[in-house]
């Protein structure tokens, strides 16, 4: 998007965007980008919250008035999440010595995920145009060091993620986005695969691959589960 932006400023049309990773924003200097602390997929922050996500939407609108382009500005609010993880567990059991696989781990999901489908009546799963089966099949061959684009990877496992995630909000104690992220890194194959991706990406030849394992794949926030 911040390329696109340079171009439509050519044509004389002022652009303005929300900025996730810094470090991407920074190498591609769109012409304004509003840079928030906020999770990867959550570029307004706090969900159900239409009073601070319009802050952040108008933050990233009154940007339209700077012509010192290019230009990065720091969201002034964070989301502060809870600490308490108390209380909530995953009502099946997904240790290795019942599912040994990350196939086994997306199969028995799979009830969960069309509840949440619809009980919500939507999905954000779906940009890799895979079924979860084959998309969790391209990331176990990308283990074994069959990599695919990154592009397709990193839509792949975007879907997965999605389809955990989703999946967990169907639980009989949902608990909270907050412990249910903690579930997903803590306690699932998917996120250990992704772990155990990174440095194989990072040592890629292939550059797209590079940046996938070094700025997209492990969140800030949980880069630090990392070895």
């Amino acid at each position: 998007m911040g390329a696109l932006g340079h171009f439509l400023e050519r044509q004389g049309i002022p652009t303005t965007g929300i900025s996730l990773v810094r470090e991407h924003t920074e190498i591609v200097r769109p012409p304004r980008a509003l840079w928030v602390t906020f999770e990867l997929g959550r570029p307004l922050g706090i969900p159900d919250d239409p009073p601070f996500q319009r802050r952040v939407v108008k933050a990233a609108l009154d940007l339209l008035e700077r012509t010192d382009s290019p230009l990065i500005a720091d969201f002034p609010e964070h989301v502060q999440e809870p600490a308490d993880f108390s209380g909530w567990a995953c009502p099946i059991n997904l240790a290795p010595s019942v599912v040994d696989s990350l196939t086994g781990e997306i199969d028995r999901l799979a009830t969960w995920y069309d509840r949440a489908v619809a009980r919500q009546g939507r999905t954000t799963v779906g940009v890799s145009g895979l079924d979860m089966p084959s998309a969790g099949a391209l990331v176990t061959k990308a283990l074994e060091g069959v990599l695919p684009s990154a592009q397709r990877l990193k839509e792949a496992i975007d879907d997965l993620r999605a389809y955990y995630l989703e999946a967990a909000s169907a639980f009989p104690d949902a608990g909270s986005a907050v412990t249910r992220k903690k579930w997903f890194w803590e306690e699932t194959k998917l996120a250990a695969a992704m772990l155990a991706l990174q440095p194989k990406l990072a040592a890629s030849d292939d550059q797209q691959h590079k940046i996938l394992g070094n700025l997209t794949l492990i969140p800030a926030t949980e880069r630090h589960r990392l070895g």
